[in-house]
């Protein structure tokens, strides 16, 4: 566990530094696949897991490996703070680009803390996310990756009823 949060810090470093460079075509059917196989542990908290995903997605450019890291820390996020209801991942195109949304039926995201989820070493605080755990990089390394693809990621959310990272 200890060796999974310094690697998060020297990927973090790495990103900042802009040394972890975009890298050939990414498939977008690869990326999902491999979030699809976050499945079972919404199956082992009986939480309802759906994937809707356009049919004839462009192939894209860019590092395929970070790409996918970005939507595995979206979709284990979900599952991690979302005790009863759904996840569900949306993926389509819209005005030319490549868009993937990730819902859940969680406790949700208070305004104030919707921009901070993305700052480095950040967490909300609250019971429920200290007894879940995590580093607070996550979501930073996330917005690092999809800002290094010229993407931009941000959070939707109502207290009580989830949130829909996009």
């Amino acid at each position: 566990r200890i060796m999974k949060r310094i690697a998060l810090v020297l990927l973090t470093v790495s990103i900042g530094a802009g040394s972890a460079a975009a890298a050939p075509p990414a498939s977008q059917d690869a990326c999902l696949e491999q979030s699809f196989a976050l499945a079972e542990k919404a199956a082992a908290k009986k939480l309802a897991f759906h994937a809707e995903v356009a049919k004839g997605l462009p192939h894209g450019l860019g590092d395929e490996q970070r790409l996918t890291q970005v939507l595995l820390n979206l979709v284990g996020n979900a599952i991690k703070f979302t005790d009863t209801g759904e996840v569900r991942i949306r993926a389509s195109v819209a005005d030319g680009r490549f868009t993937v949304a990730v819902s859940d039926t969680g406790p949700g995201i208070p305004p104030e803390e919707r921009d901070r989820v993305f700052e480095k070493f950040h967490q909300i605080d609250n019971s429920s996310t200290r007894t879940k755990g995590g580093t607070g990089l996550g979501l930073a390394i996330a917005k690092d990756i999809v800002e290094m693809h010229g993407g931009r990621i941000w959070v939707e959310s109502t207290l009580g009823h989830g949130a829909t990272f996009h």
